[in-house]
């Protein structure tokens, strides 16, 4: 029975004049009340009575609320509800109601230490921390959560050895957006890829903990964007879509268009998901691409130069791309790091859920790309992505060859050579190719840059100069346009 149903079972009915009680004088919170030995004179009525104090008991406390302090022969009228129970049942009665109060005081430290030890476990980095169950909190408090990440910049720099010279102020900017317990174990990862024990927080955020320690280091070269994304990526994110879907919504990302198929096919295969993500593009007067920070150029922070998304950069030449570095690199790597980092705990846990944070880590990267598109600007539907996506529709196999030769042969580039081995039949089909394959980009163009439509026989030197006229205009826009009008198969 509950300590204070124990308390108020004696009705006036149940006193009899002459008969001792025990008359509570305090009620401590985590013992027996203290009871004084009184001795029933009147029944008074009203809920009353009045009582002599027999053995004033136990001294009680001063100053404490309620406690109530009685003198020995003491005469008093008190209320019924006072009166605990007839004396002799007090010993046991005392005991019981002080082992439940006992008990009850002992869980309630318990669990505030418990709720202590996890409060400051939140920013104790344990390489060997087994991955969580889940990490979605379901209390936030704001004063709590800065200080703890306050906290956890100084881990930064202790488990980082970045020595006297780092500040805490540098490294929170990287330290924001993802759960403090998330933020802690991935500061329990190497940042160089030492793989931890199977299973546990040190080998499931390594790619995460190098993003943040790229992404510190700005002067370094960023990572490429097929070194970093594989195929548990693509299934996160639509996986996420198929979520969203099954809740009736949709999940729109930007567009990517259809690329053509010569076209690496990892790349291809990656591009419906992840095609969007933006890649930087360090500054340069020659024809290669560069990553910021590639030793090889000079160039602004990745931050303020060119970009593009990575679907666009996967139909350059690879003879396009920097030997140094690579070529382009991914841009935003903090939201990046926040995106490797939900798919990699999705992935450990077998990919049967997807928690709260790890949806808004996906969309805190959809946002970053939603921002460098603003900063160009950039329509949803640019010019090369309608290039592409009508140039892929259709496109030829190796009949191109034929109608490429025939458009692109000078009188240097020995072409003609190649064609003098056409029949008048297969000219004639080269030729109808070419104005076809022309006519339908140049429908993708803008009015302003449309030419006038070739005629049905038109001939072979004005669709030369229609093939050099639209490669000088098209030069900045759309990469390879010669595989996207003939697609070329096993050219390099």
């Amino acid at each position: 029975m509950p300590s204070h149903e124990m308390l108020t079972i004696v009705k006036q009915a149940d006193l009899s004049v002459g008969s001792e009680y025990a008359f509570q004088t305090y009620k401590p919170y985590d013992a027996a009340p203290v009871a004084a030995r009184v001795r029933v004179i009147s029944i008074d009525g009203r809920g009353k009575v009045t009582v002599k104090v027999s053995d004033p008991g136990a001294k009680v406390p001063k100053d404490r609320w309620g406690a109530r302090s009685v003198k020995r022969n003491e005469r008093l009228q008190v209320t019924t509800r006072d009166i605990i129970c007839p004396w002799e049942e007090w010993a046991d009665r005392a005991a019981s109601i002080g082992s439940e109060l006992a008990a009850r005081a002992a869980a309630q430290r318990s669990n505030w230490s418990e709720h202590e030890r996890r409060r400051a476990d939140r920013v104790v980095v344990d390489a060997n921390r087994m991955l969580p169950d889940e990490y979605d909190e379901q209390h936030f408090y704001e004063d709590t959560d800065a200080e703890e990440r306050a906290v956890l910049a100084d881990e930064y720099i202790r488990t980082r050895g970045l020595g006297s010279f780092a500040t805490a102020d540098k490294v929170r900017p990287l330290l924001v957006d993802l759960p403090v317990p998330v933020l802690r174990d991935i500061l329990a990862a190497d940042a160089y890829q030492r793989s931890g024990a199977p299973g546990t927080v040190a080998a499931v955020f390594t790619r995460a903990a190098r993003l943040l320690e790229t992404a510190r280091i700005t002067s370094r070269d960023v990572p490429l964007p097929h070194q970093l994304f594989g195929e548990a990526d693509a299934a996160y994110v639509n996986a996420i879509r198929d979520d969203v879907a099954a809740s009736g919504g949709q999940l729109l990302l930007p567009p990517v268009p259809s690329l053509p198929t010569w076209v690496d096919e990892e790349e291809q295969a990656m591009a419906p998901t992840l095609g969007w993500i933006r890649l930087v593009i360090g500054d340069t007067s020659g024809q290669r691409l560069h990553s910021p920070g590639c030793n090889t150029v000079r160039s602004r922070p990745a931050v303020s130069a060119e970009h593009a998304p990575w679907w666009q950069i996967m139909l350059e030449s690879p003879h396009r791309l920097c030997g140094v570095c690579g070529g382009p690199g991914a841009r935003d790597l903090l939201p990046i790091a926040g995106f490797v980092a939900a798919v990699d705990v999705w992935d450990s846990r077998g990919r049967d859920r997807i928690e709260r944070w790890q949806q808004a880590a996906f969309q805190r990267l959809l946002s970053a790309t939603a921002i460098a598109r603003t900063q160009v600007p950039e329509p949803d539907i640019t010019l090369a992505w309608r290039i592409v996506s009508a140039l892929t529709e259709n496109a030829p196999a190796e009949d191109g060859w034929a109608a490429y030769r025939l458009t692109a042969a000078t009188d240097w580039n020995r072409l003609e050579k190649e064609l003098e081995k056409l029949t008048p039949s297969q000219l004639e089909a080269a030729r109808v190719l070419a104005r076809d394959r022309m006519a339908t980009l140049v429908a993708t163009l803008p009015p302003s840059q449309r030419p006038l439509p070739l005629p049905q026989s038109v001939g072979v030197t004005k669709l030369r100069e229609r093939y050099a006229h639209l490669r000088e205009l098209l030069e900045e826009t759309v990469p390879q346009l010669d595989r996207l009008l003939f697609t070329l198969p096993g050219a390099y």
